[in-house]
């Protein structure tokens, strides 16, 4: 019999070999979960090589949260359709999971970009930028409307982002027209708006034409005197503002010491010719 155990491991070793306590090993053979192969009159315990097919078996199935009690009756009745039935399933959980983690991680490459070029821009300066392309989620019109509307107007666009799975972690941003612009009604803006993946054609959205953008930034509050400045600047130039202006936070209330301290960048389109 000596010679027969020298195929079986103890229960320290099965536990090492199973990376648990010994004291799981106890708990499942007390259960009826998984016993030894060979239990000795002197109370030693044997388990077989075999018999670790069986313990990966309940840790897969520990780690999709199925309760011991079901693994034990999924192992017992033998039924290979139950076993496939859940395998299936946990399989999907699985690559649900996967997608959602793949959709987190590309939220937060995309605020770790975001948050680096903070760190890289000058917030002083105003410069001429040849921008691409880009494709934008809009709001309802809010022009002209009461400041209550940004209450309804907001939630409806992040809860539209989030349902159709369009949230890749840019901020909200705010279109501003060229005749408010011009009437300096720097607070009526026409839209909100997300930026949303490429590649996205079931649902309508607002395309920010590639072109020359004059670009500069607007600390806290100070809108006027930014789009002030901004304006001078194409003045200065010989130019013409375009349709809009395109404002989105850069330093957010994440990131700033306060609303004071916010960084947004505006992105002012030049009249093409």
């Amino acid at each position: 019999m000596n010679e027969e155990l020298g195929k079986y491991f103890t229960t320290g070793e099965f536990a090492n070999l199973c990376r648990v306590k010994k004291q799981t090993l106890f708990h499942y053979d007390e259960i009826g979960l998984l016993s030894p192969k060979i239990k000795k009159e002197n109370g030693y315990r044997y388990y077989s090589y075999e018999q670790f097919e069986v313990f990966q078996v309940i840790a897969l199935f520990k780690e999709f949260g199925v309760p011991l009690k079901e693994i034990k009756t999924l192992l017992t009745d033998k039924k290979s359709r139950n076993m496939i039935t859940l395998l299936k399933e946990k399989s999907f959980e699985i690559e649900e999971k996967i997608r959602s983690l793949n959709h987190l991680q590309a939220i937060i490459q995309t605020r770790l970009q975001l948050a680096e070029h903070a760190l890289r821009a000058d917030f002083s300066s105003i410069s001429f930028q040849y921008l691409d392309e880009e494709k934008f989620m809009i709001s309802q019109s809010m022009l002209d409307e009461a400041e209550q509307k940004y209450t309804t107007v907001i939630p409806d666009l992040i809860h539209y982002i989030q349902l159709h799975k369009l949230d890749r972690g840019y901020p909200i941003g705010a279109l501003l027209a060229k005749e408010q612009i011009q009437k300096n009604e720097f607070y009526n803006y026409k839209h909100m708006y997300v930026k949303i993946p490429e590649g996205i054609e079931e649902v309508d959205y607002h395309t920010r034409p590639q072109g020359l953008y004059v670009v500069g930034y607007q600390k806290g509050d100070e809108t006027e005197h930014a789009y002030n400045r901004i304006i001078q600047f194409v003045r200065e130039k010989g130019l013409k503002i375009g349709e809009y202006a395109y404002e989105e936070y850069v330093i957010d209330e994440v990131m700033a010491d306060g609303i004071e301290n916010s960084i947004t960048r505006i992105q002012l389109q030049i009249q093409s010719y």
